[in-house]
């Protein structure tokens, strides 16, 4: 591979590597707009100009490449620097001066380009700026909103539409200094990953409907998990505030969702947010719903746990159920003699998205349930599966049914499925949902959400990713390892109080696919599980 040295840095990189990159692997920063990895290079920005010895003018770090040993490169130049100061002042003529008020402040590639690599003056005098009238707050679809004066034509957008999504509905419209981005007649921004262009807008000309006037950015914390919303398993930064979850952005994985996500999955950001449990209730012998401290709630699930014949208990868990948690249910209904122990499997309609190496998609609606079937909760000979107790009879063969609820969304929900679930004698609901199954639930325990857990999860490549928890559950709950663990210790010992690294271990010893890893070193891209024979991992 070819050598070559950045600002006095040497660095050895693959041939035909950009400057860009190149620069940022020896830990320089070329500023650039139009350049993204993953679009093609139309260099038309120029801020990203660099001098290279035996070259007679500045070139475009973007469009070059790294093909041979000895390249020598300067960033930090006075001729590098003019001609950057002399960019920002171009694009800055004719910019808004809408800082205080823009939902890109906090973020904005202009404006950290302006204080790191412009001037505090501007040569041109001009009465009045360019200006785009009343195209400041246009709709461009129905999660994205354009503001035209602040655009700086990078194209970003454009690229976009046409090389990632292949929708094609963004174009360049006019020429010379009245240049707009706009959607074509009679066509919308309404692909699935719409709300990628705000994401790769390095300006606020285009910002998210959801997300637009909610919190100003520096406010937000910023905690790297995953995506809930099907089982493709988008890595994402959950950004909140004081527990409140206010937007989820695709946190960049090549494996995986690259540098994209759907705006389904965006949209469950507010799942959370929703009608709470959070105390643990019992249903009285009078036939009243009363709150209970937990050691009565607990006491009252392992007593009914402990009197029913095995076949007549029944573990049914959702797909959002992490891997860990699977895992202790699995060693629950073994404890108990019983193998009625499954997971709901939910199709939802088709969701792809694209990567390097050919995308991932996803038909299902429960981001685990390859995870939780692993662990433990696999189809096998069982006479009260998943479908029998969901879609037929099988819930009225139960004297105890325990259902590890997760997500309001669930079709666990729906009245006719409450319903058949309710014929069983005993209900036992581990949920954070104040769902319609918890509403009629013998004995409620309240458990953690997705963003107030960690845990991991097997997307629909049998990559196994780790999320982690955001802010802490409301005062009075308890995550469902630490719920699970209670019952399954109370009938073995040595099971109660792991937390999620423990408890990983434990998984790691009896399951094969899991065998030699550990809750802590899964990478942040996450590992693919060790494929056998019939494309599954082995987990015997």
């Amino acid at each position: 591979m070819p050598r070559l040295t950045i600002d006095g840095r040497t660095v050895e990189v693959e041939a035909g590597t950009n400057l860009i990159e190149a620069a940022a692997a020896a830990g320089v920063q070329i500023p650039h707009y139009c350049y993204h990895p993953r679009l093609s290079i139309v260099g038309q920005c120029r801020m990203c100009l660099v001098k290279i010895e035996g070259m007679p003018k500045l070139q475009t770090g973007c469009t070059t490449q790294v093909m041979k040993d000895g390249m020598v490169v300067l960033v930090d130049d006075d001729e590098v620097r003019a001609a950057q100061e002399g960019i920002m002042e171009f694009l800055l003529i004719n910019h808004p001066l809408d800082c205080p008020i823009c939902d890109q402040a906090g973020e904005c590639g202009l404006q950290d380009y302006s204080f790191k690599h412009g001037q505090a003056f501007s040569r041109f005098e001009y009465a009045e700026k360019r200006t785009y009238s009343g195209k400041e707050r246009i709709p461009l679809g129905s999660e994205v909103v354009l503001n035209m004066n602040r655009c700086i034509q990078c194209t970003r957008c454009v690229r976009f539409t046409e090389e990632i999504s292949r929708t094609g509905e963004l174009g360049l419209f006019q020429r010379g200094a009245r240049t707009e981005i706009g959607v074509f007649p009679g066509k919308e921004l309404s692909n699935e990953l719409s709300t990628c262009v705000v994401d790769i807008c390095p300006v606020g000309a285009l910002t998210s409907t959801r997300f637009r006037f909610a919190e100003r950015v520096w406010n937000l914390d910023k905690i790297p998990s995953l995506c809930s919303g099907c089982d493709v398993g988008c890595n994402i930064t959950i950004e909140h505030r004081r527990g409140v979850v206010r937007r989820y952005k695709p946190r960049t994985n090549p494996a995986v969702n690259d540098h994209w996500m759907c705006d389904f999955g965006r949209s469950t950001f507010g799942r959370s947010a929703g009608s709470r449990l959070t105390v643990p209730t019992v249903i009285r012998d009078d036939g009243r719903r009363a709150a209970v401290s937990w050691k009565e709630a607990l006491d009252a699930a392992i007593e009914r746990l402990g009197r029913a014949e095995a076949e007549e208990i029944a573990i049914l868990a959702t797909g959002c159920v992490t891997t860990e948690e699977a895992f202790l249910l699995s060693r629950l209904a073994e404890a108990l003699g019983t193998t009625n122990k499954s997971v709901l499997r939910e199709v939802d309609r088709k969701r792809e998205i694209p990567n390097p190496v050919g995308g991932v998609s996803g038909d299902e609606a429960t981001p685990n349930r390859r995870g939780a079937e692993l662990a433990g909760l696999h189809p096998g000979d069982q006479r009260l599966r998943a479908d029998e107790l969901v879609e037929r009879d099988g819930a009225s063969q139960c004297r105890v049914l325990v259902i590890a609820d997760g997500d309001p969304g669930s079709r666990l929900h729906a009245p006719e499925v409450v319903e058949r679930l309710r014929r069983s004698s005993s209900l036992i609901v581990i949920g954070w949902a104040d769902s319609p199954l918890a509403a009629v639930a013998d004995i409620v325990l309240p458990a953690a959400s997705h963003v107030e857990r960690d845990g991991t999860f097997v997307n629909s490549q049998y990559r196994l990713q780790r999320a982690n928890k955001a802010f802490p559950s409301p005062t009075g709950v308890r995550s469902s390892l630490a719920i699970v663990g209670e019952l399954l210790g109370s009938f073995k010992e040595d099971w109660s109080g792991l937390n999620e690294q423990a408890v990983f271990a434990r998984l790691a010893e009896h399951v094969g696919a899991f065998s030699g890893l550990t809750f802590d070193t899964i990478p942040a891209e996450g590992i693919g599980l060790q494929m056998v024979a019939g494309g599954a991992p082995d987990s015997a």
